[in-house]
């Protein structure tokens, strides 16, 4: 039980330290705890849905910052255990005082990101943001 304890622990701070360096503009430095098999899985209604392996994710990070503002970024809770993790987050809406909740779920593998699943609730204000947002995506 020791060892999925801090499998667990130390896989909710890996966690933590993205989001952190997300919210510093340092997004990139995510690239090191990425699997080389990486998968992420965003909804189809964004311009930017779909399943993604490393490299596309990469290139979506730099562009994030254009309709999250990761500097309003509040944990609505984190469970993990063993190698996942689970994250209700509220986020800012970059350009507005608004915010969309987003659950995250995280699976690794040896200390190594292998799967990032997001789901966004009520993503009415974001969708309409990213109406706003350069077309970058």
């Amino acid at each position: 039980m020791a060892k999925s304890t801090d499998t667990a622990a130390r896989c909710k701070a890996i966690v933590k330290a993205l989001h952190d360096g997300a919210g510093r503009g340092s997004i990139a430095r995510l690239a090191e705890h990425l699997s080389d098999d990486f998968e992420l899985f965003l909804p189809a209604f964004l311009p930017w849905g779909g399943i993604f392996g490393k490299a596309r994710f990469l290139a979506l990070l730099d562009h994030l910052p254009d309709v999250l503002d990761f500097a309003r970024l509040d944990y609505l809770g984190m469970a993990a255990e063993g190698g996942h993790v689970g994250v209700p987050i509220e986020i800012g809406i970059a350009g507005t005082t608004s915010t969309t909740m987003i659950f995250e779920h995280w699976d690794f593998v040896d200390a190594r990101v292998v799967r990032l699943r997001i789901a966004f609730y009520d993503p009415g204000l974001l969708v309409a943001q990213l109406a706003n947002a350069p077309n970058c995506f």
